[in-house]
């Protein structure tokens, strides 16, 4: 079997050092070939010479995508992909030891399955504050965390893996694209673009399976860990959620129906009222709050466009 390992990076050249020497560390299965794709997305700090320095150690290329975007630099990597299983990780990562013989082995038992996804836990640059830690379930999505559980089995409809750890069957990634409407571009929060992409996938027939021993660590920056940065990323998930399915009927005001702007203020005092009694669910109203606000921003922009 022919494997190859891609991963979309952009400016993260001191990150991006650490994942490709853990890489280094990577026990490859008798009989397996594999290569290691890094897409530069048109990265302007020490990119170029940190992929350089690992070309005696790994086997690596670097190709450049000069669309800016996660989506397009995903994109070019399958066009250049040669594997027969495409097995993709991030730039601020830590992979298993075992981690690619997992993927290859699970792939081998179950011969039927296009996808795959593996487990993600933390790495924390920093000690996380305590209303992090105890609205850990709801912040998955900030740490890029996915459990599913310590038995490999097969995927139920709706659960996809995420794409700091999944793999694709060539069979399967060829018959789609990531859109490039969605995903991160520069430092912008829009979400869902591998969401997306496996629903595409579960629509067209094929089906995954969850990998837990193909183990990797996301690393947790300590601005992760505030509330500036949940805002944003929960704002961008409205935004990507509204750009999946479309903008909402109702009188418009400043571009977006009145009732988001109801909708919007309630959750806000929801947040304020809760936050201010301690409430174990304040967190939750406070991401509400943010992607009703991206929601609006969304169709704020739509409507822009159609002036």
């Amino acid at each position: 079997m022919l494997a190859t390992v891609a991963i979309c990076t952009w400016n993260r050249a001191e990150l991006l050092r650490q994942t490709l020497e853990q890489m280094c560390a990577l026990r490859i299965p008798a009989g397996v070939e594999w290569e290691l794709i890094v897409v530069d997305n048109n990265c302007t700090d020490d990119t170029p010479q940190v992929v350089a320095r690992f070309t005696d150690r790994l086997p690596v290329q670097r190709v450049v995508e000069l669309r800016q975007g996660q989506s397009n630099a995903r994109n070019r990597a399958m066009q250049v992909a040669r594997g027969d299983l495409l097995v993709w990780t991030d730039d601020d990562v830590l992979v298993d030891e075992e981690w690619l013989s997992a993927y290859v082995a699970a792939a081998e038992r179950w011969p039927a399955a296009d996808f795959f996804g593996g487990l993600i836990t933390p790495w924390f640059e920093a000690d996380p504050p305590s209303w992090f830690q105890e609205n850990a379930r709801v912040l998955e999505g900030i740490m890029v965390t996915r459990d599913l559980g310590s038995r490999e089995a097969r995927l139920n409809p709706g659960e996809f893996p995420y794409g700091a750890n999944m793999a694709f069957r060539r069979r399967a990634f060829q018959t789609q694209s990531f859109d490039p409407n969605l995903g991160l571009v520069g430092d912008n929060a829009v979400r869902f673009d591998e969401v997306e992409y496996c629903k595409a996938l579960e629509r067209a027939g094929f089906w995954g399976v969850w990998v837990p021993a193909a183990k990797v660590r996301h690393f947790v920056v300590a601005r992760r860990m505030t509330l500036e940065y949940v805002w944003k990323h929960f704002e961008g998930e409205g935004r990507g959620t509204t750009r999946i399915n479309g903008t909402s009927p109702g009188r418009p005001l400043f571009g977006a129906p009145r009732w988001l702007y109801r909708q919007y203020a309630a959750a806000k005092l929801d947040y304020w009222w809760k936050r201010a009694r301690r409430h174990p669910e304040w967190l939750r109203s406070f991401a509400w709050a943010a992607q009703v606000r991206g929601t609006i921003v969304e169709h704020r922009a739509k409507s822009a466009e159609l002036r």
